[in-house]
């Protein structure tokens, strides 16, 4: 059947917008590596991420890790760190978020040159019951770099407004009761500020994708 002069406008014009929107997508995506210090609004919403126009400092944290060592804060210097708010009796959302963030750090290149480390945090929203005895098997069984923070309630909690990760204590039928938190993954930059966060749904390579570029900025 032929083809009308109108369809063959109209084929011609829907492969322009399509050409435009794929030369835009490049754009953004090869802008990012090319000067990651400037990075662009509309990539960075397309990987769930809020990047404050300064980042933000933070008081130091008085918590301890999964080895019951005092933890103020200083191990975020010089590095680029992922904190994901939960608790090791979390059902199923942070076992699932960790295994994702165990992928992530799996397709993150080594750190050499301007490429700076990464590291990965699980602060616990359930101190009573985490202590750094249950903490520690529990980190280690996602990848054995990943760090667990605990503490006394009000340090905790502290350290968790900062990083603007609400929780709460919610019980159950059974007399048990479980911690409703907030999902975001904050991102603390080399000079252990809060610099932003990244919100849900996660996807492993758009975070990878973003943690690349973060890290390897001025």
């Amino acid at each position: 059947m032929a083809v009308s002069a109108a369809q063959r406008r109209n084929i011609r014009y829907t492969t322009f917008a399509l050409a435009g929107v794929i030369a835009l997508m490049l754009g953004m995506f090869v802008r990012q590596f090319i000067n990651p210090a400037q990075l662009d609004p509309a990539w960075l919403r397309t990987h769930n991420t809020v990047l404050f126009e300064a980042p933000r400092q933070i008081d130091a944290p008085r918590l301890i890790d999964q080895d019951a060592r005092p933890f103020d804060g200083s191990a975020f210097t010089g590095k680029w760190s992922v904190v994901y708010f939960g608790f090791t009796y979390c059902p199923d959302v942070c076992p699932t978020t960790l295994t994702l963030l165990r992928q992530v750090e799996d397709g993150l290149k080594p750190a050499q040159g301007a490429r700076r480390p990464v590291a990965f945090y699980l602060s616990s929203v359930d101190p009573a019951r985490d202590t750094p005895a249950q903490l520690k098997p529990y980190v280690a069984h996602f990848s054995p770099n990943f760090s667990g923070l605990t503490g006394e309630f009000l340090d905790v909690h502290r350290f968790a407004t900062q990083l603007n990760t609400p929780f709460r204590k919610s019980l159950l039928p059974d007399g048990g009761y479980t911690v409703d938190h907030g999902s975001n993954l904050a991102l603390i930059d080399p000079r252990g500020q809060f610099a932003g966060f990244v919100t849900p749904p996660f996807d492993v390579a758009k975070i990878t994708e973003l943690l690349e570029v973060m890290r390897s900025r001025p």
